[in-house]
């Protein structure tokens, strides 16, 4: 069984899961996410194209959504039509994509509403066991495994994975040459995948092989990594191509570090603002994209400012690189 261990920022929630030691799955909830995978809610059929179509969805079951938060639905629930409210289950919660914004999927339900689990009750049903704190060579191990993502790069002898997400898919690019990087490629691939969350469609370009012993060894090899966890593959081509599919309810650790950089550095802040204990009126000084994401949740600087025990402003500066906390003049 793995230890689970939480955390709790200003405006995200941690979750490492551990083994002997070792991190091995990160998970993140990040103020205004929006509902979950899992969620039952009320929502209104909007518009029908096809055998699908557009909801919106209700308040009231909690997650951070709105009245105008939509979702793809599919499929088209049987007799009802355009403007008739119905119960829907989330299959994919809703995240920010390369040039766009995904929204949610759902899927009609005959099941009561019901609230998404949060991250302890989700990995507690899943057996493991939750502790609320963070270890020190936990936190080590984070650092080291967010900073990969955010560069989308893992090494391994003799190379390197690159990850870049897209709105298709995620390309795995193996840089390095000879077919012995083959097997400790596909390994590394499978620890990454369940470290990080990775879902969806998965392309890796290996070295080529025209040896096919070799390239059934190395997925065979993958396969045995990936126990556990839902997936489909292809083999791997003679052009070294392997694709890789697996359920994808939500943005990845992966797509969290590189689309989401301006909220990450956000929640540094404030959280530098908290451990530092200054007290009094503070000043958040940040690069203009990070103060908006700051100063469109006036929820969380009012949550800073009782901390410290006055106001907490924002200040935006272009050159601001990771941002600052400072302590305002009285």
């Amino acid at each position: 069984m793995a230890d689970a261990y939480i955390e709790e920022r200003p405006g995200e929630t941690r979750a490492a899961v551990v083994v002997r030691g070792r991190l091995i799955e990160m998970h993140i909830a990040r103020d205004g996410d929006g509902l979950a995978a899992g969620a039952r809610v009320e929502a209104r059929l909007v518009r029908k194209m096809g055998g699908r179509g557009v909801v919106r969805l209700g308040d009231g079951a909690g997650g951070g959504q709105t009245a105008t938060e939509e979702a793809i639905i599919e499929p088209w629930p049987q007799g009802l039509c355009e403007g008739a409210t119905t119960i829907v289950e989330l299959v994919r919660a809703a995240w920010r994509e390369p040039g766009r914004d995904r929204l949610a999927k759902v899927r009609p339900t005959s099941l009561a509403p019901w609230p998404a689990p949060g991250l302890s009750a989700a990995l507690a049903a899943r057996g493991h066991g939750v502790q609320q704190g963070w270890p020190g060579e936990v936190a080590d191990q984070w650092d080291a495994a967010f900073e990969a993502a955010e560069l989308g790069r893992v090494q391994i002898d003799g190379g390197s994975l690159n990850f870049t997400p897209t709105p298709a898919f995620i390309a795995v690019d193996v840089d390095g040459a000879g077919l012995a990087l083959t097997s400790p490629a596909l390994a590394a691939l499978a620890r990454t995948i369940r470290l990080w969350g990775l879902g969806g469609s998965i392309v890796i370009d290996l070295p080529p092989s025209g040896d096919k012993g070799v390239r059934t060894t190395a997925a065979e090899g993958f396969d045995s990594l990936m126990a556990g966890l839902s997936f489909e593959r292809t083999a791997i081509n003679g052009f070294g191509l392997m694709q890789v599919v697996r359920p994808r309810p939500g943005p990845s650790i992966l797509e969290r570090a590189q689309l989401e950089r301006a909220a990450t550095a956000a929640i540094a802040l404030l959280d530098s603002a908290r451990r530092g204990g200054a007290i009094g009126a503070l000043r958040l000084v940040a690069r203009p994209e990070v103060a908006r994401w700051l100063s469109a949740r006036p929820h969380l600087l009012a949550a800073s400012a009782r901390a410290a025990g006055g106001p907490v402003d924002v200040v935006a500066d272009a050159v601001a690189g990771s941002g600052h906390v400072e302590t305002a003049p009285r």
